[in-house]
C-alpha cells in the first residue's frame, strides 16, 4: 500500500487540442495547470514509494480532493462542491501522473472512491489524498445466489 497527500490546488485533464505544425500532429493540454498539477502528484508518489518496485496486479485507489472553499459556503457546513472541474476529470490527472511512479500502467485500476470535497472537512489545506492498495478479495461482497464470493467467484462456506 501507498498513501500520500499532494498539496496544492487540484487541476483537472480535459480534452487536448490538436494542431498540425509541418506535416506531424502536435497534442497540446487544454488547461495550462493540468501539467503543474501532474508534476506534484508524481513528485510526492516518488517520494512516498521511497524507491520501491512499482505495484503489480489489480490494484485499488482512493482519491479525495480538497477544493477550495468559496466564501458563499459557510465554514460551519459541509457543503460539496458540485461545480468545475469535474470529478472524473481530476481523477485522470491523478491516475496519468502516477503511472511508471506507482505502477506500471493506469489501466492495473480496477476499483476504487473518488470524493471531491472542500477544505476544511477532512483535509486542511487544498490538494489530493491518495490511496494505492493492492486489490485483493476479502469476501466483502458477500455471496451470489450460487453461494460464491460477487468479487472473486470463490466459494463461500
Amino acid at each position: 500500500m501507498i498513501a500520500f497527500f499532494v498539496p496544492g490546488i487540484p487541476a483537472p485533464q480535459g480534452s487536448k487540442r490538436a494542431f498540425v505544425v509541418g506535416k506531424r500532429a502536435v497534442l497540446v493540454e487544454s488547461s495550462k495547470a493540468c501539467k503543474p498539477w501532474r508534476d506534484s502528484v508524481r513528485a510526492a508518489a516518488l517520494d512516498a514509494m521511497q524507491g520501491r518496485p512499482l505495484l503489480e496486479g489489480p490494484l485499488r485507489m482512493d482519491v479525495t480532493f480538497a477544493m477550495p472553499r468559496p466564501a458563499n459556503v459557510p465554514k460551519d457546513r459541509r457543503g460539496w462542491p458540485a461545480t468545475i472541474p469535474d470529478r472524473d476529470k481530476l481523477l485522470r490527472a491523478v491516475s496519468d501522473a502516477l503511472t511508471a511512479a506507482v505502477y506500471r500502467d493506469d489501466s492495473q485500476v480496477c476499483a476504487g472512491a473518488t470524493r471531491k470535497e472542500y477544505v476544511g472537512v477532512t483535509e486542511v489545506t487544498c490538494g489530493a489524498r491518495v490511496i494505492v492498495d493492492a486489490l485483493t478479495c476479502r469476501h466483502a461482497a458477500g455471496a451470489n445466489k450460487r453461494g460464491r464470493c460477487a468479487d472473486c467467484g470463490e466459494v463461500m462456506s
